[in-house]
């Protein structure tokens, strides 16, 4: 039987930005910091959702506990961490390795999606 989170849209380049942004940018913050910004960029990407399909997203669509699963795999891209958690995706390292070489760039694009939508 397959679950209902196996069935949610593949993550998307944008939405990968945005998530790796966030994390460097709260990394060294306290966790009820950290908490805000990953219930921030779950609000993000539902209101993202609604405005490109015209209908509201499912409980489950990057929801809160999600944004924190995928921000486990984003750590453990860190060199400064020796977390080994979950594994990142393809889409999590190529938007990682886009991140080291040009953070300025990312960081525009992740304010234009919070900017778009928030």
């Amino acid at each position: 039987m397959v679950s209902e989170a196996q069935n949610q849209p593949k993550w998307e380049r944008d939405e990968v930005v945005l998530l790796i942004v966030t994390y460097f940018r709260n990394k060294n913050k306290s966790d009820e910091e950290v908490l805000r910004s990953q219930i921030m960029v779950s609000d993000i990407l539902r209101k993202r959702f609604k405005v490109i399909n015209g209908y509201e997203p499912d409980d489950l669509f990057r929801n809160l506990n999600g944004i924190i699963l995928q921000s486990g795999r984003i750590k453990s891209l860190d060199p400064e961490t020796k977390y080994s958690g979950m594994q990142p995706t393809k889409l999590q390292l190529e938007v990682f390795e886009e991140y080291k070489n040009n953070p300025e760039r990312l960081c525009a694009e992740a304010y234009d999606l919070v900017m778009k939508y928030y």
